[in-house]
């Protein structure tokens, strides 16, 4: 045995428990951190097994446990959702994104999606799982002054070229899609809707941000580790019969074969914590970051949608074109124990810049998580302050950085307290 091979494991996977969930502050917008009752199911004899095909209709024998927990998955997305359908299968939502694409698409077909300064995902771009799936991307409007959809070029569009789907949703998503007017003008040239809310999944479960299938949404698809505070993955809803059968086959055997049924039960138990605590976790996740922005504008920063309020979700965009960029600032940052991360904005792919862009994206659910609320908050934009505009030591904002973090290590709404600590 390679003992020292063996001990630099070790060694590393301590040095981040310990760094990334000890020391730092973390604002990058599509983390967060599970309960210790989801994560003490985290691992089991599920992450040995293979699963392939739908519950109770498997490619193998063996099932009986892993059937089981998989329809009581589903049960759980379904009433936290209020969705008719739903599948837990994919590993992650860009994979979702693509079985949807191939589930419900043709090579050629038509769709609109966002551009990527403007918000989108990749696997919603050319060189991105639309691409693979050879479908002809056309942009959807973009109005900046409202850092919203622009209905009145868009709304034309779609009766001009009446695409097979648009893809709403966004990587950079600050305030909730048209999709009640997107819906009305749909209904004449038959498109599908198709939503993607893997950054916002948690604000809906906590019923704020917006209603996605109330509102008109064909299909949504949301990760479960963004403000929905779960295990890595991705569950898709909806409640059209023959579009989910569709997304099945795109699912299995489509682009998914095993499934990582080691996710399913602590899943299962994040789903209960958002019934019992998701208002109250999704509420003071808007309130801190709003508060956040607020604090940063005061400081000097330049946050984007400012005169709509900043934000409606868990993000804070930021233009540092003024302080040095994105890139240089998030590395900064970093030697403080911040953790953040670059963005493109508008312009960015005008001037080229797409490695350093001016951008910066700042989410705050994974804070809110561990018990974080706007006095906090205060205190971080103080940090960004210190750091970026006043020039001051690094060392120095450090070490109140990792004090203020010290004082926040244990995840808040979930069921942990209740269990008194058994779960540990």
């Amino acid at each position: 045995m390679n003992h020292k091979i063996i001990k630099k494991v070790q060694t590393c996977v301590e040095n981040q428990n310990d760094w990334r969930g000890k020391k730092t502050i973390n604002l990058i917008a599509s983390e967060n951190v599970c309960s210790k009752l989801a994560t003490s199911l985290s691992y089991s004899d599920f992450a040995h097994r293979y699963a392939e095909g739908v519950v109770f209709h498997r490619e193998y024998q063996g099932q009986h446990y892993q059937d089981q927990i998989e329809a009581i998955t589903i049960a759980a997305v379904k009433r936290l959702f209020n969705s008719k359908y739903a599948d837990v299968r994919c590993p992650t939502a860009t994979i979702g994104n693509i079985a949807i694409y191939y589930g419900l698409c043709k090579r050629g077909d038509q769709i609109f999606t966002l551009s990527v300064p403007n918000g989108a995902h990749i696997s919603m771009r050319k060189f991105g799982g639309a691409g693979l799936r050879g479908l002809k991307i056309f942009d959807i409007p973009f109005d900046y002054d409202n850092y919203n959809i622009d209905m009145d070029l868009f709304g034309n569009l779609i009766l001009g070229i009446k695409p097979k789907l648009i893809t709403l949703g966004a990587s950079v998503f600050l305030f909730p899609h048209p999709i009640e007017e997107i819906r009305k003008i749909c209904d004449e040239t038959n498109t599908i809707i198709h939503y993607d809310a893997s950054h916002i999944l948690g604000l809906i479960a906590g019923g704020k941000f917006q209603d996605p299938l109330g509102e008109g949404a064909d299909v949504v698809i949301g990760s479960t580790h963004k403000t929905f505070p779960g295990p890595q993955g991705a569950i898709i809803i909806t409640n059209n019969e023959d579009y989910f059968e569709k997304i099945q086959q795109g699912i299995f055997p489509g682009t998914v074969s095993n499934h990582h049924l080691h996710r399913l039960p602590p899943l299962t138990v994040v789903c209960e914590e958002m019934q019992e605590f998701g208002e109250d976790y999704a509420n003071q996740i808007i309130v801190n970051a709003q508060f956040f922005a607020k604090e940063l504008d005061k400081r000097g920063f330049k946050v984007l949608g400012k005169k709509l309020g900043y934000t409606q979700s868990h993000q804070i965009l930021l233009d540092l074109s003024q302080y040095g960029k994105g890139l240089n600032n998030a590395l900064l940052l970093e030697k403080a124990d911040i953790i953040t991360n670059k963005n493109l904005i508008h312009g960015d792919l005008v001037n080229k810049d797409t490695f350093n862009p001016s951008g910066m994206r700042l989410g705050v659910q994974e804070m809110t998580h561990v018990g974080m609320k706007q006095e906090e908050f205060k205190l971080i934009a103080e940090f960004f302050e210190r750091l970026i505009i006043k020039e001051e030591s690094i060392d120095s904002v450090k070490k109140d950085v990792n004090f203020l973090r010290s004082k926040f290590i244990d995840v808040k709404y979930s069921f942990d307290e209740e269990l008194g600590g058994k779960n540990e």
